[in-house]
């Protein structure tokens, strides 16, 4: 299936509200958002199928405006389906000047036998921001199906003003090197990766802070500074849920200090 979900905002009066939404099957795009008088647009993309599935082609794009600020979330967790092929899907975000973007997706659970790539480009304009948020998990556990899909690809660039800032990578093949061994995941089998890009962020502040809440949160982490001015936060775990609450928890600092 082909699917597409194009998505445009506006401000007016110091409110964001959507502008335009465009959703092939089996998507759907909804307001969550209780208070309208609320600034932040808050948007849950919605799916009737079950996951993903052989062959799928997904494509989404979301054009951020001046001034606006949006946070996405998805409705569940995103299953991979046992393909004999593929599946791919494509995001393209746009943040204009001086707009905000948060998106917070549920985790990507890859079945057996699954073979997905994902390809997210963001482009910020001048002094727009981003968090950028991914769990993924090994597969099915409870099924005993850790790490025991085909492929997985999850492929990340920000640039800002046109130029290439942040650049990630995360590519397993299971059948080639198993990602319980060490230097890789090494016994984990769920990663958070949240990486904020905000050149009116003051770094080291909120860096300190980050670390102060993780450090008590009794997991595996590590924070960086990223080329430009930002942060990338790595947290590796062994449930979703709880992957889940830290890294709305950490969103939520992060929010707090853009007030």
């Amino acid at each position: 299936m082909i699917s597409k979900v194009t998505i445009e905002s506006v401000e007016k009066r110091g409110i964001t509200e959507l502008k335009s939404v465009f959703c092939s099957t089996p998507f759907k795009v909804v307001e969550v958002r209780e208070d309208k008088k609320n600034p932040l647009l808050e948007l849950m993309l919605m799916s009737s199928s079950p996951g993903v599935l052989d062959n799928d082609e997904l494509s989404f794009d979301y054009l951020i405006a001046e001034n606006c600020q949006v946070e996405m979330t998805t409705q569940s967790f995103q299953r991979l389906f046992t393909m004999e092929n593929s599946a791919v899907q494509k995001t393209n975000v746009v943040v204009k000047e001086n707009a905000f973007l948060s998106y917070l997706p549920q985790p990507t659970v890859p079945h057996k036998d699954s073979n997905f790539k994902s390809v997210n480009t963001i482009c910020l304009e001048k002094n727009a921001a981003v968090i950028w948020g991914e769990i993924f998990t090994c597969g099915r556990k409870l099924k005993d199906e850790i790490f025991q899909f085909t492929q997985f690809q999850s492929l990340t660039k920000i640039f800002q003003e046109e130029k290439l800032v942040y650049f990630e990578n995360l590519f397993l093949n299971p059948t080639k090197r198993n990602p319980l061994n060490i230097g890789q995941y090494e016994g984990f089998t769920h990663q958070l990766s949240l990486v904020y890009i905000d050149d009116a962020c003051d770094v080291p502040v909120l860096k300190k802070q980050l670390d102060a809440f993780l450090e008590d949160k009794e997991c595996t982490f590590g924070i960086s500074e990223t080329a430009t001015n930002g942060l990338s936060i790595k947290i590796l775990e062994f449930k979703a849920e709880k992957l889940l609450t830290l890294m709305k928890q950490l969103t939520q600092i992060i929010k707090n200090g853009r007030l």
